[in-house]
């Protein structure tokens, strides 16, 4: 892609060396991932049109230090590892509302990550979330953000999440690969879309070695081992509080 660099991209994220085990080094560019690129909807909500477009968004998030939603981190991630060489695809899956009902299919883009015949979901796009490869053969994955699996039910597979001693579905999703191009409209309608939860409020979100931090439209939410606690702010007081908390600068200017 023209304009794009991996070691730049590395950099970005603060990812230090590769280590010549190919999943230790996946772990740690999905963590690292995490920790640097916030999951934000600031352009939703400022009108500023996303596209599909991986040299813009890799210059949004490489090099104006900003983050996206799925569309954005998981579609530049997917490019990253099929720079470095893993076998990669990208995928869809729709989102639980709650239990057993949906928001709109195929919505969300993740991706499957393929090594020594397993199959992995990855996912650095969806905020609170998983924060490690889970494999798809049903084994448990915990983090500090809790325990996590992916389980058949049905014609589908379900990312779940062990919530008060019951397994409770985070996404469900089929490993059909999807090209970027499958969710332009998704895309445009997330950001256009009053019923999308995109349109309605700000979100930004990072997590960080103890737990996260969440910007919404009047408070911090800072989570540590579990525990939440909320501080409300002032309008005024939310550019200092981007730059500071997620190193998101609105005032730069974005040259292509």
């Amino acid at each position: 892609m023209k304009n794009m660099n991996v070691n730049e991209y590395l950099k970005r994220i603060k990812f230090q060396s590769r280590t010549g085990d190919a999943f230790e080094d996946l772990k740690q560019l999905q963590t690292q991932n995490l920790y640097h690129v916030p999951f934000e909807n600031l352009d939703v909500i400022n009108k500023v049109p996303i596209r599909l477009d991986l040299s813009h968004i890799y210059h949004k998030i490489v090099r104006n230090h900003r983050g996206g939603f799925c569309y954005e981190i998981n579609g530049l991630f997917h490019w990253l590892l099929k720079q470095l060489g893993y076998e990669v695809k990208m995928i869809s899956s729709t989102i639980a509302r709650e239990k057993n009902q949906w928001y709109m299919e195929n919505t969300h883009l993740a991706n499957i990550v393929t090594m020594n015949n397993v199959e992995y979901l990855i996912e650095v796009g969806a905020g609170d979330t998983v924060r490690s490869p889970v494999p798809l053969t049903g084994d448990v994955v915990e983090d500090i953000s809790g325990k996590y699996r992916v389980h058949p039910v049905g014609e589908f597979l379900h990312l779940q999440k062990l919530i008060d001693d019951e397994w409770t579905a985070e996404y469900r999703f089929t490993t059909t690969p999807r090209i970027f191009s499958f969710f332009e409209e998704v895309c445009k309608l997330n950001q256009t879309s009053p019923e999308s939860h995109f349109t309605q409020k700000i979100i930004v979100t990072k997590t960080n070695q103890t737990g996260r931090i969440t910007l919404t439209n009047h408070e911090i939410i800072t989570t540590i081992n579990g525990e939440k606690s909320k501080k409300e702010y002032q309008q005024h007081e939310r550019p200092d509080l981007l730059n500071n908390l997620f190193g998101i600068d609105m005032h730069q200017k974005h040259e292509w």
